[in-house]
């Protein structure tokens, strides 16, 4: 049975990052597995295309995120445990075009192996099995307890769009 109450999610510890990476390395692995035989230039340019988008929502979106706000040179967060803060912190709530070159350099990185994913049935349906079942886990645990109020994403009730939690 669900609580009633959800407390919002201040911190996180490594085994929560271990957690979602490894949910996440499933259908990227996958994506790059049907690529490999066939094109080892589209490996590589998958690669650049998932670290590209990366570094666009670390951009655009995480240095709004009261986690990348926090004191330290390093990220603690469920999805970039220990990288450095590469750019700076901003206050405010995301743009529209903000939020709009997010999502999309995210979808590119969901859609890129698609063509060679086509080809090869078993691996597309593992690739969406996967897909589905890591964007359902962060939806179900994580948006209904984030701090991060003006993400797309936030499900926590009553909070309110555009007022970031405080993270000490």
């Amino acid at each position: 049975m669900m609580e009633d109450r959800i407390e919002v999610r201040e911190d996180y510890a490594f085994s929560d990052w271990l957690y979602y990476t490894a949910a996440a390395l499933v259908p990227l692995f996958t994506g790059a597995v049907a690529i490999y035989p066939q094109s080892a230039l589209g490996l590589v340019s998958y690669g650049g295309v998932v670290l590209a988008g990366v570094a666009v929502v670390m951009h655009l979106f995480c240095t709004h995120c009261p986690h990348y706000q926090k004191p330290g040179r390093f990220l603690k967060c469920i999805f970039f445990w220990g990288l450095p803060k590469f750019f700076a912190p901003r206050n405010g709530s995301l743009t529209r075009l903000e939020k709009l070159v997010a999502v999309a350099a995210m979808g590119l990185v969901l859609f890129f192996p698609l063509a060679w994913l086509a080809e090869e049935p078993g691996l597309l349906l593992v690739y969406l099995l996967s897909l589905a079942v890591f964007l359902a886990t962060v939806r179900r645990h994580e948006c209904r307890r984030c701090v991060f109020s003006d993400c797309p994403a936030n499900a926590v009730p009553g909070q309110t769009p555009g007022r970031q939690g405080n993270v000490g």
